[in-house]
């Protein structure tokens, strides 16, 4: 799992091999951060699988296409300050 923090949020990210295709799955969650922690508290956690069907041929390539959705939804202003 690879974690970045982005402004007020924290982006982890993650890739599974998948078993019947050898192919790759992408996930991500955005985690906004706590305003009264100081210590990189998180405040909510939600995991989703990115594009149901895209199968990548590398975990790399799944942790690059899953930083892409996460930042897109990040400067979509989908996140609720």
């Amino acid at each position: 799992m690879h974690t970045e923090t982005l402004g007020h949020y924290e982006v982890e990210l993650s890739a599974r091999q998948l078993i019947h295709n050898g192919g790759w799955a992408a996930f991500a969650a955005v985690h906004e951060l706590a305003e009264d922690t100081r210590g990189g508290e998180l405040a909510g956690f939600v995991w989703q699988q990115l594009g149901d069907e895209t199968v990548y041929a590398s975990e790399a390539a799944a942790l690059a296409g899953a930083r892409a959705v996460a930042l897109a939804f990040l400067k979509s202003g989908n996140p609720q300050r």
